[in-house]
């Protein structure tokens, strides 16, 4: 683990992590590129309702998964400072 890296990420703040790398990085992110490669692959009508879905529950997801990599982080970071 790249300690300075993380120290420089967590003074930033776990609201800041996980809006920007969990909500926008990972979330809002994939939504769009899983609309476009369902929409390229397996077209429908509503062109619409599939972003919108992915726009829901992919940053809801991103915001779980940012939690999950901060404790996990954290705790690495707390074992390293002993």
């Amino acid at each position: 683990m790249n300690l300075d890296r993380w120290e420089k990420t967590r003074s930033k703040g776990k609201k800041r992590f996980l809006w920007v790398n969990g909500f926008l990085g990972w979330g809002v992110v994939t939504a769009i590129l899983w609309s476009i490669i369902m929409e390229v692959s397996q077209p429908s009508e509503s062109l619409w309702v599939r972003p919108l879905i992915a726009l829901i529950f992919f940053p809801l997801g991103g915001l779980l998964w940012g939690h999950f990599v901060w404790e996990s982080t954290e705790k690495k970071y707390a074992a390293s400072n002993r």
